[in-house]
């Protein structure tokens, strides 16, 4: 059966708005016992609180959310696959114990759990977490012997990790199911960044870096763009040094895509420019203010390329929109 959009959406659970006694039974049994097969332990002296979100690809299930006040143990009676779980933690600290070890992570840390043996994630405080659940025959090819990375803390500065997070906060910003081709596509980009994050071997390595590590790093270049589009020195050397690599990479993860840093840069401010001329909100601003916003500093400039892609002045997109 072929997959349907639908399928690649986003479910959210959480606790808020539960009457307080029925909190911790409702997380225990559907999201421990019944979704993420855990089970669910109740932190003394604390009052549970949490929330969820889950999305499913092929072959990568993501978790994201917060909790407080519980802490979850893999049962031998909850084992139900050989999957392997990348923990990321976000905020706060957390702490892992299987096969015989155990390790605390901190924020922007991760450690790797395997679902196919018995062990505890124990949150130290309210924390902040990703996790990424892959099966164990996706990772094994691209690892090596996975079980060595259990309970090993990845460091915060491991660069496909940083990618890893930055990849999976796009996914949680698109509010739309993803199509099945874009899920495909999310799920091998996502397989690469946890492959190399936990230890990826040789020739592995060389197809994740071209593949998922390129998509993210790109991913993370544009984000970095588009944030900062309304600073007149947005040039590819700030870019490269906010993301820890060279001008020229920059240019080259652009040509992979037949572009340059600058038409990208052009076409974003550009459609931002269109988009305020379209808001009824900001109807009392100049032109030129909406130019200067959208980071814009030569006026004419401004107008010509603006003429060129839309093939209308921001004149006419203004009293087009506002019916004037």
């Amino acid at each position: 059966m072929a997959s349907s959009a639908a399928e690649f959406a986003s479910i959210c659970f959480s606790t808020e708005g539960l009457p307080e006694p029925d909190r911790f039974e409702f997380w225990r049994e559907v999201l421990g016992r019944a979704i993420t097969k855990f089970e669910i332990d109740p932190v003394p002296d604390s009052s549970p609180d949490a929330s969820i979100t889950l999305r499913a690809l092929p072959g990568v299930d993501i978790a994201s959310g917060a909790a407080a006040g519980m802490q979850y143990r893999r049962t031998p009676a909850l084992i139900d696959s050989d999957d392997i779980v990348l923990f990321v933690a976000l905020s706060g600290a957390q702490t892992v114990d299987q096969i015989g070890r155990e390790c605390t992570i901190s924020a922007g840390e991760a450690a790797v759990f395997a679902c196919a043996e018995p062990g505890l994630a124990i949150p130290r405080e309210r924390q902040h977490r990703l996790a990424f659940r892959t099966p164990h025959d996706v990772l094994a090819p691209m690892v090596g012997n996975v079980e060595d990375a259990i309970c090993k803390p990845i460091p915060s500065t491991v660069d496909s990790l940083r990618l890893l997070v930055s990849y999976a906060a796009t996914l949680e910003d698109v509010d739309q199911p993803l199509t099945p081709a874009v899920a495909n596509l999310a799920a091998t980009h996502i397989q690469d960044l946890v492959a190399l994050a936990i230890g990826a071997t040789r020739d592995a390595a060389a197809i994740a870096e071209g593949r998922g590590l390129r998509a993210a790093r790109l991913k993370a270049v544009k984000t970095d763009i588009v944030s900062n589009l309304g600073y007149h020195d947005l040039t590819v050397g700030a870019v490269a040094l906010r993301q820890g690599v060279t001008p020229r990479c920059v240019q080259k993860l652009f040509e992979t895509e037949g572009r340059t840093f600058s038409s990208f840069v052009l076409d974003q401010r550009l459609a931002r420019a269109r988009r305020l001329l379209s808001d009824p909100r900001y109807a009392d601003w100049t032109i030129s203010s909406i130019a200067f916003e959208a980071g814009f500093g030569d006026l004419s400039y401004f107008h010509r390329a603006f003429r060129r892609l839309y093939g209308a002045t921001p004149s006419d997109i203004r009293q087009g929109t506002l019916g004037f």
